[in-house]
């Protein structure tokens, strides 16, 4: 195979089905700017409407509401009575020459979101606009990304990275100065820092893997060590990487699996799908484990038990084999730094990582276990907590997104990979 070229053998793990998740419930506050009255209506799921208020909403007056996320409401002007001249509906008042006085009362439907400290600010003709926790922090992230990319851009690519971190520091620690918590406001900062952090990584090919919070040995069941890298140690986010994995007869045994039904890479399309894009120029094909050879030593069933051992180990999930994806073998080609069109991976999950409750079956692990490294680029990067993974052969990069609470990470293994 090709020096430049890595094949990176992904498993996907899925976790047995858990308990439905409940409506998160979410305070709003409803204020009406409009310079007029209002009133408000819940919108139950039956489609019927119930009025939020004894009579309306008076100009300048401010609706507190305990709510809950997807929970819809109609907003309308309030009107005492329809004038006498348009009940009747005169001739000389037919559209598109009907009298203002005869208009309909203006409306507007608002459905509650899932970010936090939400305002919905009724306006001129009853429209709505939300005001809420992600939207202010991207008004403070970009003015910081903003600031940053004006000093770092006539910078050489080698030097960009050093010098965006060192503005954009003391920014970040003074907007996240007296914090306790991480909320969602900082979420959203992270991932819009994130977002150049990871452009300026990726140009640096040379950039070593992050260095670890900590270091021990993991011993599988046939006694031998790996070297697991704590890069993130949280209990809804884990990102380690094991040294020595795989073994080069795992890999080829994987590749031989893969070779007859290797086919061009695809990206989810949002909407149930698939499709091709351009940024995509992989192979890939899924390999069925075969347990049932496991006790004859069969090198892929030996390979995906020491992966479920770990995995087990590493997040305490007790998943089992059953009902699980099968491997996912990708091969990536390099055609050289030159090459106008990367193969690359767009910033995803692969799981669930909306920090909400767990929906039943999804994803909560995957386990990248790379069998051929290309001599520059292809890192695995986190973008929002600032983890770089450089791919070595028999090196595996594990990361997991479900807490023990059942509350899944809020996007901190959002990954990418690098040209």
């Amino acid at each position: 195979m090709n020096s430049a070229a890595a094949l990176a053998v992904v498993l996907l793990i899925v976790s047995p089905a858990a308990n439905c998740a409940q409506p998160a419930s979410r305070p709003i506050q409803i204020k009406n700017e409009s310079g007029k009255r209002a009133e408000i209506y819940w919108v139950d799921p039956n489609g019927q409407m119930i009025k939020q208020t004894s009579s309306f909403l008076v100009n300048g007056q401010t609706l507190e509401l305990n709510s809950y996320v997807n929970h819809t409401f109609l907003v309308k002007e309030f009107l005492a009575e329809e004038p006498d001249e348009c009940k009747a509906d005169p001739p000389k008042y037919k559209s598109p020459t009907r009298s203002p006085l005869c208009k309909p009362p203006s409306e507007a439907y608002i459905t509650v979101n899932d970010n936090d400290d939400q305002v919905i600010h009724i306006l001129k003709d009853m429209e709505v606009e939300t005001e809420d926790s992600q939207s202010k922090a991207r008004e403070i992230a970009t003015s910081i990304t903003s600031t940053c990319q004006e000093k770092v851009k006539e910078m050489h690519p080698t030097q960009i990275l050093d010098a965006f971190v060192k503005c954009a520091q003391p920014l970040v620690v003074n907007e996240l100065h007296g914090a306790h918590k991480e909320n969602k406001e900082q979420a959203m900062m992270r991932m819009e820092l994130g977002g150049q952090w990871e452009e300026y990584s990726c140009k640096d090919m040379d950039l070593p893997t992050t260095a670890p919070k900590s270091i021990h040995y993991w011993q599988d069941d046939d006694g031998n060590q790996h070297e697991v890298g704590v890069l993130l140690d949280r209990d809804e986010a884990k990102i380690q990487y094991v040294k020595n994995f795989i073994t080069p007869e795992e890999c080829k045994a994987i590749e031989a699996a893969a070779a007859p039904s290797l086919h061009k890479a695809t990206v989810a399309d949002g909407a149930g799908g698939s499709e091709l894009v351009k940024s995509r120029k992989a192979l890939q094909a899924g390999v069925r484990v075969p347990w049932e050879r496991e006790e004859d030593g069969d090198p892929i069933a030996a390979v995906s038990r020491r992966l479920y051992d770990y995995v087990n180990d590493a997040t305490g999930y007790n998943l089992e084999e059953d009902g699980q994806e099968e491997i996912m073998s990708i091969q990536y080609e390099g055609r050289g730094i030159d090459d106008p069109e990367p193969d690359r991976y767009r910033p995803h999950c692969d799981g669930q990582c909306d920090g909400l409750l767990f929906r039943p079956s999804g994803r909560v692990a995957t386990m990248v276990m790379y069998c051929e490294a290309p001599s520059k680029g292809g890192a695995t990067n986190f973008r929002n907590v600032g983890v770089h993974i450089v791919p070595e052969a028999g090196t595996a990069a594990f990361f997991s997104y479900l807490g023990s609470d059942m509350v899944t990470d809020n996007r901190l293994t959002e990954h990418s990979c690098c040209p």
